[in-house]
């Protein structure tokens, strides 16, 4: 049973690539897809875990290849190394370390280089995958923020509708552009939200 489920979820996980986001897939790893201030924001808060788990699972099997890579490398290396010394000693131990791994790498230059260009390869691969999904990790946060700025954008509305009913004077509306915030209005902003969080005035 949990062999089923599990590749249901890897199957699905593979799926997710095919979602679009404004007509973008997440296949196609466009920057745009990073960038809160493009599309809605209920749209980024709906793709986040799709990508987050689509990303994820990419990194996840390069990961895993790589460390196959490492083992096989491993293994054939001790193997190739046994090898030169036997060829060189025939197990008397007069031979050094360094007389063993100078014959190693001369009969297994080719093959050496070999496996080095794979290991390489694999770990492009997994540090671009680590870049990119430490990106979308980032962009929770970024979501987080972009919220927080118009949920009391929401409050400082209804804030002035409310004095209005009241017979005050409204409060003239000012324009609020998100992209143009600077650090001291998002603190203002953190500040109104913790204020109606603890319940103060």
């Amino acid at each position: 049973m949990a062999n089923t489920v599990i590749q249901k979820i890897a199957e699905t996980c593979e799926r997710l690539g095919e979602i679009e986001v404004g007509g973008i897939k997440l296949e196609s790893a466009d920057a745009k897809l990073l960038d809160v201030s493009q599309l809605s924001l209920d749209t980024h808060v709906a793709i986040q875990p799709a990508a987050v788990a689509y990303y994820g699972s990419l990194k996840k099997e390069a990961g895993r290849r790589l460390s196959a890579l490492h083992r096989g490398y491993s293994r054939w290396e001790k193997r190739k190394y046994a090898e030169a010394k036997a060829s060189l000693g025939h197990g008397t131990g007069k031979n050094t370390v360094a007389d063993i791994e100078a014959r190693y790498i001369v009969d297994n230059e080719a093959e050496i280089e070999k496996w080095e260009e794979q290991e390489d390869k694999a770990q492009l691969e997994f540090d671009t995958l680590d870049v990119w999904f430490e990106a979308w990790r980032q962009k929770s946060y970024s979501i987080r923020e972009h919220a927080g700025i118009v949920e009391a954008e929401r409050y400082n509305n209804s804030g002035s509708l409310s004095s209005q009913v009241d017979g005050d004077a409204p409060a003239p509306r000012q324009q609020f552009d998100s992209r143009a915030a600077t650090e001291s209005s998002i603190k203002r902003v953190k500040t109104l939200i913790r204020q109606r969080h603890e319940g103060k005035p």
